[in-house]
């Protein structure tokens, strides 16, 4: 029984030690913040649709697409559209494929990452916009 509670003691102990508490960042303190990134037609020909969630319900939908001179930016591949995402500070951090529609089709799913100080770093160096195609 001794046992049993020392092993309890040292599990609650070392849960302690492992905990981080939510907190609110100071003034120029660095934090994560996350994007996910949805790309259709990469098996097949023709050029990559992709999408992206911030986090804001733009026209409610969730999803916005990414411009350029006021234009939908046309990707080749969905590297080129991670390599873009990554010249404005965004990291992978982790992928998943699910299969959507009529069709079956797959649809790759990216979440990046990014460290800010401030909202308004989020989206920097990105002209986003109506996802009305996809």
């Amino acid at each position: 029984m001794k046992k049993v509670m020392l092993l309890s003691m040292l599990l609650i102990f070392f849960i302690g030690l492992t905990a981080k508490a939510q907190s609110v960042n100071t003034p120029n303190e660095k934090y994560k913040v996350y994007c996910e990134i949805v790309g259709y037609n990469f098996w097949g020909w023709g050029k990559v649709k992709a999408k992206i969630d911030m986090g804001r319900v733009p026209n409610n939908k969730g999803y916005e697409a990414i411009y350029q001179d006021g234009k939908k930016k046309k990707f080749n591949t969905m590297m080129e559209v991670i390599d873009y995402m990554a010249k404005r500070g965004w990291e992978v951090h982790s992928t998943y494929v699910v299969t959507e529609g009529l069709g079956k089709q797959n649809v790759l799913h990216f979440l990046l990452q990014k460290e800010v100080t401030d909202d308004s770093q989020i989206d920097e160096g990105l002209e986003l916009g109506d996802a009305n195609d996809f």
